[in-house]
């Protein structure tokens, strides 16, 4: 405990899931901040308004990393104030306890401007003065302030109730040096000139909002702008990036008038505003309501090296933080433990957005994989509820994953499909009006949509978000007799198969948890609790789609297996599909001649549908619930003009499949199979855009060249490497879309020479965009004591702490042994490089990399010393994938080793 003087009183205790005592709440604070950037300091008054609701002697509130300089209390001073590190509070002591009702605080205070983004932190760059200038356009260091206060970092900025629902209003006002602009949540009032050449900007006051959505940035920038109705759209950039912004500019401007007539509810403040800062950091965007802050790599593009997978890139960050304008910033969560309240909602958003504006993406195919994540995170025994306890500000860091991003989006996904998408829309609509400006939680939110007319909407979201794991579904089917069958000649000569043109097929569904490692189910949960209501589209190929049937009688329009068993009819007979169009959070195991029936007919299947089957495959064959091989068939089974987003997920699954390989014997072999496979898919796209291709063709291309390059197929590397030779004379020798996937495979085979060659084009590109695609593509290489070059390079100036993180993960998927003797031989060097968000993530993400066992142990000696306990939720999960990993590759490659073998010598 610190103390800052006037006298010692005892603290007043937090709830016990470490939230402010809650008797009062703050309506207005009027702040200003004087920025010291030369001494990494700041100056701070602010003046709030708050409402106690009962008598209390002391008022409690957030402050850490603050000098407490000044308190009064209705004018009066404090005559106490402590400051507690471990709560993060502060308590101030009146002379006499404050009655109910409205009173003032008044604290000047100081502050310290961070290195790493959270609070107010300093960004660091290198800028290009420009000709005529006196310097001639050379080189000159840089500064830009910026503030990230989720979850907990408002704190650090002003005490304040750092909390989700203590929301009230700010009226902020910031000094700003000469020349540079001052941007936050509102327009600009008023800019006011001080004699020394400064400017005190001073904001508009902002709606009713959480701290942790109040943001502030300064430096040398530019504004570009476009209007969407009444409100001004602006992305800010570092001067002389502004052209790097037109992509996002449009995509806002597009975006914003989908969603005011999605949600019912206009878009209420005046300008919104996309802050794109040098650097990176364990996140790629926030959604400060009106000020959109994201790093430069999830904003800007480039012309002349944007791939198409940075276009959506850029088009998803946008979609997601625009979302949360009002999922997340009008109506907020009441508190953390209903976080996937906003991100599972605005990835979700993605999506919708992307099919409206962008449709030849195939929006819902380009979400698969991060679903495709949270269900496999979901399988292990370090998983977690979607909704879970949050007693601290490291906690609610942690929650910010894959089961929150996306099991939650899937959720939400399913949901939709089974009430339908008007339903789920007025459902959400009720739920905006209703809480705007206020705070919500889960319930709040499918109760709208069960009033909107959904029934069972609440049954299905509360057993998916309270309940871990994923569940499986098993089925079976029997074809109806006496129906005359319509033959179809299937994939490679298959059998007919036979689909009725009456009767139907009799499915039997069986539901389970679908798990990869042992879980324990305390012995006092009754059956019910393992048991989830799953919405169950069941199609037969060529036939139609239906819904399940299970437990007690369900209404047609979302029937749901909610026993242990049950029952369902589908019309026609061929071969059956279960979650048709993939809306199911759920596992489907076949029996095996039904699924051969699929793989004889995968050309038949919708792309999501083939994607969707070639994940459960893999899923249960890793887990031994079928031969690790029949995802293998899948793929191979595929034709080469299929929808390009299935062959570029299926090229990233062979290199999954390759990683479990890395330092067997049966890799050679492996790498042989996989590069049949792809590369005829190859020589039909081409290595050049073609008229008429489309982006998902080039998303394609690029994973397909990454591929063949990591399965060292010579023809690939041999292109790659003329390619790139050849760049300087030929400038269509590396369009935008292979630019990266070029020489990534030329740095992972690179030999001394190819490194240096490279290393110097690295380092002599001053693009900030480029400069972080050339230094990631060094990380690639597999050479061990290049390697080591790496890593030794990424804690030097040279790199800087916004790169050296993606660099050392960069030098883990290939060498990851090499990555975590360095990290644990620079803990300290390694941490100073990381942010609020990274830190207790980022050495399990090196060590995730790793199949030997013996990394848990280590892992675990590293968080013992350095990660407290109630923040160990990735090492877990890190350790599960280790061990995972491991047992997959002694256990189960063995039979793929074997179907190898088996197939003929072309594949």
């Amino acid at each position: 405990m610190t103390t800052a003087t006037l006298c010692l009183i005892p603290t007043v205790s937090l709830a016990a899931n470490g939230r402010l005592p809650g008797n009062i709440s703050p309506l207005h604070y009027d702040l200003t901040v004087i920025p010291n950037i030369e001494a990494s300091t700041f100056a701070g008054e602010v003046h709030v308004d708050i409402d106690v609701a009962t008598a209390t002697p002391t008022v409690v509130l957030n402050a850490e990393s603050l000098t407490l300089d000044r308190v009064t209390i209705d004018g009066n001073p404090a005559t106490g104030v402590t400051l507690d590190k471990g709560s993060q509070t502060a308590t101030l002591t009146t002379a006499s306890p404050l009655p109910p009702g409205h009173h003032t605080v008044d604290i000047a205070y100081r502050g310290q401007i961070e290195k790493s983004a959270r609070g107010l932190f300093q960004l660091d760059y290198t800028a290009t003065d420009a000709p005529g200038n006196g310097k001639g356009g050379t080189s000159v260091p840089a500064h830009m302030l910026s503030t990230q206060f989720e979850a907990g970092d408002a704190r650090r900025f002003l005490p304040c109730w750092d909390e989700p629902s203590a929301k009230a209003t700010f009226t902020l006002s910031v000094m700003a040096p000469q020349g540079q602009m001052a941007v936050s949540n509102m327009p600009v009032k008023t800019d006011e000139a001080m004699a020394d050449g400064r400017h005190l900007v001073h904001f508009q006051p902002t709606p009713r909002m959480s701290s942790y959505l109040l943001f502030v940035a300064v430096g040398d920038l530019e504004r570009a702008t476009a209007k969407a109705g009444d409100v001004e759209i602006g992305v800010v950039v570092r001067r002389g990036s502004v052209d790097k912004a037109r992509f996002a500019l449009e995509t806002a401007a597009a975006i914003l008038a989908r969603y005011n007539d999605y949600f019912g509810t206009p878009y209420p403040l005046p300008k919104l505003d996309f802050i794109a800062t040098p650097g990176a950091g364990g996140f790629g965007a926030m959604e400060n309501w009106g000020a959109i802050m994201s790093f430069e790599k999830d904003m800007l593009l480039d012309p002349a090296l944007a791939t198409e997978a940075a276009r959506q890139r850029v088009f998803q960050v946008v979609a997601h933080e625009m979302a949360h304008q009002w999922f997340g910033d009008l109506v907020t969560m009441a508190w953390w433990d209903d976080l996937w309240l906003n991100e599972g909602f605005a990835s979700w958003m993605e999506a919708k957005a992307m099919d409206a504006l962008h449709p030849d993406w195939s929006p819902w195919l380009v979400a698969m994989p991060a679903m495709e994540r949270a269900k496999r995170l979901d399988a292990r025994a370090a998983t977690h509820p979607v909704v879970q306890p949050i007693n601290s500000v490291a906690e609610a860091d942690e929650a910010f994953d894959d089961i929150t991003y996306d099991k939650g989006q899937a959720v939400i996904r399913m949901v939709e499909a089974t009430v339908g998408e008007t339903v789920f829309r007025d459902g959400v609509r009720r739920y905006m009006k209703r809480h705007a400006y206020g705070n919500a939680t889960t319930r709040d939110l499918f109760k709208a949509v069960e009033e909107a007319g959904a029934k069972d909407a609440l049954r299905i979201a509360t057993d998916f978000i309270t309940k871990p794991g994923i569940p499986l579904v098993s089925v079976s089917a029997t074809c109806s007799a006496g129906d005359s069958p319509r033959p179809h000649k299937g994939k490679k000569g298959a059998k007919e198969a036979p689909a009725m043109a009456g009767g139907g097929t009799q499915v039997s569904l069986r539901q389970a948890r679908f798990a990869t490692e042992p879980v324990t189910i305390p012995d006092q949960y009754h059956l019910s609790d393992r048991l989830w209501a799953i919405p169950v589209p069941l199609a037969t190929v060529g036939g139609a789609t239906v819904g399940a049937t299970g437990g007690a009688a369900s209404a047609p329009s979302h029937a749901l297996l909610t026993a242990l068993t049950g029952k369902a009819t589908a019309p026609g007979c061929g071969p059956l599909l279960a979650n048709a169009g993939q809306t199911g959070y759920f596992r489907t195991a076949y029996t095996e001649p039904a699924f051969k029936a699929l793989v004889d007919h995968v050309d038949r299947l919708a792309p999501i549908d083939q994607l969707g089957l070639m994940y459960d495959s893999a899923a249960l064959g890793e887990a031994g619930q079928m031969a690790m091989s029949d995802s293998l068939s899948l793929i191979r089974a595929l034709r080469p003009d299929a929808d390009p987003s299935v062959w570029e997920q299926a090229a990233d699954y062979l290199r999954d499949v390759d990683g479990y390989y890395a330092g067997k014997p049966g890799q050679a072999a492996f790498r042989a199979f996989a590069r049949g496979v792809l590369a005829p898919v190859l020589s039909a796209i081409g290595w050049d855009p073609q008229p008429g291709q489309g982006d998902k063709v080039g998303l394609t291309r690029a994973a397909l060249i990454r591929a063949l390059s990591s399965f060292d197929a010579p023809d690939t590397l041999t292109e790659a490497e003329r390619r790139l030779a050849a760049d300087g004379t030929d400038p269509t020798a590396l369009p935008p879309g292979i630019r990266l996937a070029v020489i990534t495979a030329v740095a992972q085979h690179a030999d001394a020479a190819t490194f240096d060659r490279l290393h110097a084009l690295a380092s002599s590109t001053t693009d900030a965009l480029a400069r972080r695609q050339l230094y990631g593509a060094l990380g690639a290489v597999r050479d061990p004591a290049l390697a080591q070059k790496v890593l030794d390079l990424s804690l030097t100036p040279e790199v800087g702490t916004t790169i050296a993180p993606q660099l050392i993960l960069a030098v883990a998927d290939a060498n990851p042994d090499l990555a975590w003797r360095f990290v644990t031989a620079h803990v300290d060097a390694v941490e100073a490089t990381l942010d609020q968000m990274q830190r207790y993530e980022f050495f399990a993400g090196v060590a995730r990399r790793s199949s030997d066992p013996a990394r848990i142990g280590e892992l675990n000696a590293y968080a013992e010393a350095h990660v407290p306990a109630t923040a160990r939720q990735g090492v877990a999960k890190a350790a599960g994938e280790i061990a995972y990993r491991a047992k997959v590759a002694q256990e189960r490659l063995p039979q793929v080793d074997s179907w190898l073998a088996a197939l003929p010598a072309t594949h």
